[in-house]
């Protein structure tokens, strides 16, 4: 294929002997779609990171795109695409492609949303967008609870607040989660407990919100007893509704239950518990989860050069996976791991030496990574947009049980 010139200073997109002239916010849009080429942005998602610092209205991304596609027909081998349910992504091709039959057959259909279901057993993120972006090149279809998932786990926030493309009750779960990784611990727990009362999210969700999301705010609001009482609740109900593919996160979940009580020695049987479960099934995300649980156990026990490897390795291995809101949970986990002395350390007093400064390097690394991961996907800047979608949502519940 002929290389593609990106020209900043004259705002062109030169291919061979063809170049399309740019507005400046064509321009960048283009860029940006072009230097994440094959990943799949909503309307919301590219209005926060095309236009961060301005208030443009729903149409601006149509309107930018209509006209990038009509200077764009010079250059043939760029083509922003629509993804139906998702959004738009920016490809390489070499001719358009007809179109395919296979979207009306059904044992295709079937392969596909089983082949999505053992991506997301294995915890390949990235594999389900990869699949999502080629589907009219495919021929195949996203059924409803992935094209809501997909924006879920690519950190697509603002997406899940403001689309009207899916009801409000099929989106909430997934703004509560991502609500517990911005809020206070203890305002999210309260959200939580709020949502578990109603009858507002769909009967799956609403099970694993309570064998297995609030687990963690137990824990991190100092209610550790009710964390191992919900956590055998949840080996209950994994074998009394055959959930095997819930078996680790339960698993993990105890774990991290175990390294905020200090209780090393059976976090330690845990992790050995963890080692043979993903020997036999390496799942990609939960093996980023574990190295991050990991590193935790490691900082409790003072030995920071081990956990600063096994840190990098989790965030590394979540990034694979593409799954935001697990990194995000790690690196808030790992900081306030970060703030405590490390067991039998005197409080209040440093670590001393090599150990201090790979503590004060870790947690300048950890904060740099949540700034990161802020600046891109926004959640302080969305937290109120969010605390009002669950209020309205979980005030509408409460009046239909007043009702």
């Amino acid at each position: 294929m002929t290389p593609i010139w990106f020209d900043p200073a004259a705002l062109t997109v030169s291919c061979g002997t063809e170049t399309a002239a740019l507005l400046a916010q064509e321009y960048a849009l283009l860029k940006y779609l072009y230097d994440r080429r094959g990943q799949v942005f909503s309307r919301e998602q590219l209005l926060d990171r095309v236009w961060p610092d301005r208030y443009p209205d729903e149409r601006t991304v149509d309107d930018h795109i209509y006209r990038i596609r009509r200077k764009l027909a010079r250059l043939p081998q760029l083509a922003v695409v629509t993804v139906r349910g998702c959004g738009y992504c920016l490809r390489l091709t070499e001719a358009a492609a007809a179109p395919n039959p296979s979207v009306m057959d059904e044992e295709i259909r079937a392969s596909v949303q089983g082949l999505f279901r053992k991506y997301h057993l294995l915890g390949q993120g990235r594999s389900m967008l990869t699949l999502a972006a080629q589907q009219d090149a495919l021929g195949i279809e996203v059924d409803a609870f992935y094209a809501v998932f997909l924006h879920f786990i690519q950190g697509d926030l603002a997406w899940l607040l403001r689309t009207d493309e899916v009801p409000p009750e099929h989106r909430l779960y997934w703004v509560l989660l991502y609500y517990s990784l911005t809020a206070d611990a203890q305002a999210s727990l309260a959200m939580f407990e709020r949502a578990l009362k109603l009858d507002v999210l769909p009967p799956e969700q609403k099970r694993e919100l309570y064998i297995l999301n609030i687990v963690d705010l137990y824990a991190d609001t100092g209610r550790t007893a009710q964390a191992e009482a919900r956590i055998a609740v949840a080996r209950d109900v994994v074998e009394r509704d055959g959930l095997t593919g819930f078996a680790m996160p339960v698993a993990l979940a105890e774990l991290y239950v175990r390294i905020v009580k200090d209780d090393l020695a059976a976090a330690a049987q845990s992790m050995e518990a963890l080692e043979r479960m993903l020997a036999e099934a390496p799942y990609l995300r939960e093996l980023g989860r574990f190295h991050a649980l990991r590193a935790m156990l490691l900082l409790r026990s003072g030995r920071m050069k081990e956990a600063a490897q096994a840190a990098d390795m989790g965030l590394h291995v979540l990034r694979q996976s593409q799954n935001v809101p697990l990194a995000l949970m790690s690196v808030r986990q790992l900081l306030r791991c970060l703030d405590r002395p490390p067991v039998g350390a005197p409080p209040g007093q440093a670590d001393g030496g090599k150990r201090d400064a790979r503590r004060t390097a870790l947690k300048r690394k950890l904060e740099a990574e949540r700034a990161e991961l802020d600046r891109e996907y926004g959640l302080e800047r969305l937290l109120g947009e969010m605390r009002a979608m669950l209020d309205r949502n979980l005030r509408s519940g409460e009046n239909k049980g007043i009702d």
